[in-house]
């Protein structure tokens, strides 16, 4: 500033470029600063635009989904650079597999994860509520019975691995 005789070691910007600066002492550039308006000039629309591109770091964006071919102009994209499987098929939650294990906890009416001591309580408990002295020889009983006892070898089986993989 004229007349002004300190050190002038502090910058304010010249225009929106922000390239080029002025260098003030601290007080001129306090002042400069405090009166000087980034969006001077613009319109409101401008102003709006700047700040929505400043959000992505200034960088261009396109809206995908207004096309309503967009998955078939991203396979297009990707065809030359790989198999492209079906996006549709992805989405879909895959399917856990049925393993002995997983039927033996749903024959013995648990979930896991479940300790080998709630196993075998579940298991006496089974046992006793459907034995066949108790069920007078019901067939059905008899069925339950032969289902909870394959359950419970299963699982017990299942058990003892895993004791043993953990020693």
């Amino acid at each position: 500033m004229p007349g002004c005789t300190a050190e002038g070691e502090h910058k304010a910007p010249k225009d929106r470029g922000l390239q080029e600066y002025y260098c003030f002492c601290v007080d001129h550039a306090r002042e400069y600063n405090a009166a000087w308006d980034f969006f001077d000039g613009m319109s409101q629309a401008d102003i709006e635009r700047h700040i929505r591109e400043s959000m992505f770091g200034d960088r261009p964006t396109w809206v995908y989904t207004a096309n309503p071919a967009f998955e078939d102009v991203l396979r297009e994209k990707v065809a030359g650079f790989r198999d492209f499987e079906d996006i549709k098929a992805k989405r879909e939650p895959k399917r856990e597999e049925a393993t002995p294990e997983k039927e033996a906890l749903e024959i013995m009416g648990l979930t896991p994860p479940v300790s080998f001591v709630k196993i075998k309580e579940r298991y006496r408990t089974l046992m006793k509520e459907h034995h066949p002295d108790r069920n007078q020889g019901s067939k059905e009983a008899e069925e339950i019975v032969k289902r909870v006892n394959m359950a419970y070898t299963i699982l017990k089986a299942a058990h003892e691995k895993y004791e043993t993989i953990m020693r």
